[in-house]
């Protein structure tokens, strides 16, 4: 049940133990904003996921990097192990790519796999990887984001004491950066959630109330809807059973239409342990396998081994050892190849009942002692002291710095008091010099406009003049191209009918030549062009930088708006010759049929 955030850090809610943690959003670039599809492989967009595949081969970069992000998000809530390939794509390319902020980015990926597929020390030791990087990249947002994500993990390890210090860490960052209000949110349940673990309901109460005001401020329904459930499971812990086991039933149809599937094995394995406390134990067995069947389907390894150890403490209470059993070493197992340390106390505990029933009471209190050991390990006195003492420090921190701003505020408004007094006596003085000074503005700007408008006639009329120019000396250019080659024409005719003076004529027809293929003649014009066409030779080199002079030439004569005769007049050329040139052009310029060549050139 999550939002993915197009810098691909997936805040993601899901079941660990008996409440929901929260996983941080990477904010960033780009790029991905889009809703989590957690619905069972059949029922996935396989159309979405068809259409990415169509596109991501032809991608390059970055691009290719996000698309395979997407599909990576497609499966991690349905199918996490086929998730796994797009991932590794992931990483591959932003390595190649030699991308700091990707090659972090992809890494946080990673570390959320692990934590989906229950390989919580993996994802602490990947944290740490993302933590170092988005400090050497000065990224302190990242950086509270990836600490609050290893808390997180640590929470599943039962490591407790760091989890709890990890996460005020985390918020403190965040406050002191000016991190937004859904990201302290995150923080207020997470640590919420750590303080259900330890049964201090009060403080827990408390931050998650403080996350809810914020979601509901933010319009966040999911989250509003997720943290009435851990206010619900809360209230199983301090034995209120009906008003929870209320809660969650209002959740069932939420996560059912939401397709949230593994948090609806969760409320189906804690309205069973509810009906267990009550006796109702064939009810509470049948939503435990109801969970069960859920969880091996959709969920993640950790949520398999807690339904199974629920069964098995069904058993124990039906006095069915030999299958409580059975149960137990499954989840056991699972607890310690999750590295779950909390779940394994429980587990260790009714297993040791389990032995006791079946009358094997010396595999019984070598489970019990192991129980107690793990128990003394994680939640013994001095451990929740130490957490306590962590809470008491932040909470007291932030007093005084609520009392340092309340003085600086105090101190502030006494400033802007005689600040306030100042003011209003200088803005009298002001206001008469200002009225004077806008007087003064005003006159100097009717002024200046009328200079401007003199000068804008001016222009005007300049450039008027000089287009004039420009257009007589194209036409008399092409006109006397126009002579000059008639009279060619005619020099060639009488030199062919064996005219002593034919020698003569080809000097005549030389010269012809010369004054017609004058560059000259090309530069004067050039000058002209430009002075009324600034930046136009300039423009079209910058954009089309494939052109050639020849080409130059005939885009300036196009501009110009000239028949194709007078350009072929100008250029030398025969008209067939213009039409050959245009053609030329055209391919050049990558014009298609439907384009015109005139009306580009003109709007260069």
């Amino acid at each position: 049940m999550s939002i993915l955030n197009s810098s691909l850090n997936v805040p993601f809610s899901k079941k660990n133990t008996d409440v929901y943690l929260k996983v941080d959003k990477l904010i960033y670039l780009l790029v991905l904003v889009f809703a989590l599809c957690v619905s069972s492989l059949y029922s996935q967009n396989q159309k979405r996921v068809d259409s990415l595949l169509q596109v991501v081969e032809t991608q390059t970069d970055t691009t290719q990097i996000i698309t395979y992000a997407q599909l990576w998000v497609e499966y991690l809530y349905v199918n996490p192990l086929a998730s796994k390939p797009y991932l590794d794509s992931t990483i591959i390319l932003a390595k190649r790519l030699k991308n700091d902020d990707f090659i972090a980015r992809t890494t946080n990926y990673l570390g959320v796999y692990h934590n989906m597929t229950s390989q919580y020390e993996k994802s602490d030791s990947i944290y740490d990887l993302v933590i170092d990087m988005y400090t050497k990249l000065g990224d302190m947002t990242q950086v509270s984001y990836a600490l609050n994500n290893k808390a997180n993990s640590l929470r599943s390890l039962g490591r407790y004491n760091e989890c709890l210090e990890v996460h005020m860490k985390s918020l403190k960052l965040k406050e002191e950066i000016g991190d937004t209000e859904e990201s302290i949110a995150a923080s207020y349940w997470n640590i919420g959630n750590i303080h259900g673990d330890i049964e201090n309901f009060e403080i827990s109460n408390d931050y998650y109330n403080k996350a809810k005001i914020i979601y509901q401020k933010l319009n966040l329904q999911d989250d509003v809807a997720t943290i009435n459930v851990n206010l619900a499971l809360n209230l199983k812990g301090q034995k209120e059973y009906e008003k929870a086991k209320s809660l969650l039933f209002e959740a069932v149809p939420f996560y059912k239409e939401k397709n949230y599937n593994n948090d609806l094995a969760g409320a189906y394995d804690n309205i069973g342990w509810i009906y267990a406390q009550q006796d109702s134990l064939d009810i509470a067995e049948d939503y435990y396998n109801q969970a069960l069947t859920i969880s091996k389907q959709y969920g993640e390894t950790s949520l398999i081994g807690l339904n199974l150890r629920h069964l098995g403490e069904l058993y124990n209470q039906k006095g069915e050892y030999r299958k409580a059993l059975n149960y137990m070493k499954e989840a056991i197992k699972i607890a310690e190849e999750t590295g779950t340390r909390k779940k394994k106390i429980g587990d260790l505990l009714e297993i040791s009942k389990a032995y006791a029933g079946l009358n094997r009471f010396k595999k019984a209190y070598e489970y019990h002692t192991d129980y107690h050991k793990l128990h003394d390990e994680i939640l013994g006195e001095e451990n929740i002291e130490r957490m306590n003492e962590l809470e008491v420090k932040y909470q007291s921190e932030k007093k005084e710095k609520e009392l340092i701003i309340k003085e600086n505020e105090i101190k502030l408004l006494e400033e802007r008091k005689q600040r306030a007094e100042n003011q209003k006596l200088f803005l009298i003085i002001s206001l008469i010099g200002l009225l004077a000074l806008a007087f003064a503005i005003v006159y100097a700007l009717r002024q200046k406009m009328k200079r401007n408008k003199v000068e804008r006639e001016k222009l005007d009329n300049s450039l008027q003049f000089k287009e004039k120019e420009l257009t007589t000396h194209a036409l008399h250019l092409a006109h006397k191209n126009e002579i000059l080659l008639d009279l060619k024409s005619q020099l060639k005719e009488l030199k062919s009918n064996n005219n002593p003076n034919s020698r003569s004529y080809q000097k005549v027809i030389n010269t012809i030549n010369l004054d017609i293929n004058n560059d000259s003649n090309w530069d004067q014009f050039r000058n002209y062009f430009e002075e009324v066409h600034k930046d136009f030779n300039s423009n079209v080199m910058r954009t089309y930088p494939d052109v050639s002079n020849n080409d130059l030439r005939l885009m300036s004569l196009l501009k110009m708006n000239l028949s194709s005769k007078e350009i072929a007049n100008i250029l030398n050329i025969s008209i067939e010759g213009v039409k050959k040139a245009r053609y030329r052009l055209r391919k050049k310029l990558n014009l298609n049929t439907e384009e015109s060549l005139q009306e580009l050139v003109i709007e260069l």
